[in-house]
């Protein structure tokens, strides 16, 4: 497998347990898919570490990819993301890995259902569906437990008000009082306010478990498991 030398340009808190980093890839070479992940390898102290992360990014912006990486004491790229990375620092990636992909040709309607941090290959199929300008319908369904956990909320939120195309449902599982959205777990209700037709493409990613619960939830509303792509991350 090809791997692209690499160099972080900006890192920065984008909810209190994820960090947003930004590397530049200057190989031509790299090429990725919306929904798509990479190996990213670390040196410390002599030794390296490696961890696959989903890219958000559209592949429209080359050159660079942004990652979205939640804090992990058990997890070492992860704590040295958190902990020690500084802008400028060398990183190594693999080339794009995955069969989690968007292409237009697939269907001109899309559902992305995502967990946690989960949401983050559904990012880079909702973002190139907005850079790309694409026609197709996207609906970004996002389940988080807390609403400051919520990744990238402003530009979601922009990108739904501001394209008659993207729409966005955001449910908070464990509401404050600063939430005023929908709250509990992703059930029928939610999926079948979405009011989508029978050609639609679901892309579901988060815990094992939600993801399970998702694919059940959905072959009961007569969903075939042909029209189901999944990822799971545990």
């Amino acid at each position: 497998m090809h791997i692209f030398d690499a160099r972080i340009t900006a890192i920065s808190p984008a909810t209190p347990s994820i960090h947003a980093l930004q590397l530049a890839i200057p190989d031509a070479g790299f090429r990725f898919l919306p929904g798509q992940w990479v190996d990213l390898s670390i040196s410390v102290d002599g030794n390296v570490h490696t961890a696959g992360y989903s890219i958000t990014t559209s592949p429209l912006h080359q050159g660079s990819i942004e990652l979205a990486i939640k804090a992990s004491a058990r997890h070492p790229v992860a704590r040295w993301v958190h902990e020690k990375a500084r802008v400028g620092d060398p990183v190594k990636v693999s080339q794009a890995q995955g069969p989690f992909v968007y292409l237009p040709e697939m269907s001109d309607n899309v559902v992305l259902i995502g967990g946690g941090v989960g949401i983050t290959p559904l990012l880079s199929i909702f973002r190139h569906v907005r850079d790309a300008r694409l026609s197709t319908r996207a609906h970004l369904v996002y389940s988080v437990s807390d609403s400051s956990e919520i990744l990238f909320r402003d530009e979601l939120e922009q990108a739904a008000h501001t394209h008659d195309n993207l729409h966005l449902s955001i449910t908070v599982t464990q509401p404050d009082p600063h939430w005023h959205g929908l709250t509990g777990r992703i059930d029928p209700v939610k999926l079948h306010a979405l009011d989508v037709p029978d050609d639609t493409l679901y892309y579901l990613c988060g815990p094992k478990g939600m993801v399970e619960d998702m694919s059940t939830l959905l072959h009961g509303l007569g969903v075939p498991m042909s029209r189901i792509i999944f990822e799971k991350w545990w």
